[in-house]
């Protein structure tokens, strides 16, 4: 389900991405860069054809960030990986997080920071393939993040079920149906879907459930989308 409190605007994300360059120590005559950064990165976020990888779940992602910020090891480099995650998302396309990473890559070394910082958040981004569990740490910790929906209720679950489905609307639906089955497989074949103790205490067996119901509907042909 999109969020539609304040903190998804536009404008109190666009506050956020502000206060995140002055968390970063950026000297004055960059600042009209970041804003224009800033724009364009919430610009791409709201692109056709999203229906669920956009600024709601930016977002979403951004407020279980602000939940566990304080037990990173680098939250900036976490956060700056939350806005470029999903930068570049097309539902069709195979390099999404790897054009995601060189777009972060990219601007975060044009400007005066560590070349550390840079190279960080690129591997952040594209540890969000999702092929294999991260190593413990705050990559494990974006990833608990990024698959928070997982783990939510029923009903939250099931539009976020429908809306990935809307953005994949151009796969024919049984091809569709076998594809889903897989990558919810994925996860619910892992010994835990989530990393940190943090979130598998607070999300994991209602994800299981989730996934399971959703891989249920998808073996009977039904979308478990939202009731009617």
């Amino acid at each position: 389900m999109a969020a539609t409190d304040a903190t998804s605007q536009p404008a109190a994300m666009g506050r956020r991405w502000e206060a995140l360059g002055r968390s970063l120590g950026l000297p004055a005559d960059v600042g009209s860069e970041w804003s224009d950064e800033g724009r364009r990165l919430l610009r791409s976020w709201n692109r056709w054809p999203r229906a669920y990888h956009d600024q709601h779940h930016l977002a979403a992602c951004l407020r279980h960030f602000d939940a566990v910020a304080d037990q990173l090891a680098q939250p900036q480099t976490v956060e700056l990986a939350l806005w470029y995650h999903d930068a570049i998302y097309w539902p069709w396309s195979r390099h999404n997080e790897t054009r995601s990473a060189e777009w972060a890559g990219r601007f975060l070394r044009s400007l005066p920071l560590p070349p550390s910082l840079a190279d960080t958040v690129h591997q952040h981004v594209l540890d969000t393939r999702h092929v294999a569990p991260p190593p413990p740490g705050d990559a494990q910790w974006l990833i608990d993040i990024d698959l928070a929906i997982l783990g939510q209720p029923d009903a939250v679950y099931r539009q976020f079920e429908r809306d990935v489905r809307a953005e994949y609307r151009f796969i024919p639906w049984r091809r569709y149906a076998l594809r889903r089955q897989g990558v919810l497989g994925h996860f619910a074949a892992r010994e835990h879907i989530y990393g940190t103790p943090w979130f598998r205490a607070r999300l994991e067996a209602q994800a299981r459930l989730n996934l399971a119901h959703a891989i249920e509907a998808l073996a009977r042909g039904e979308l478990y989308g939202p009731q009617t």
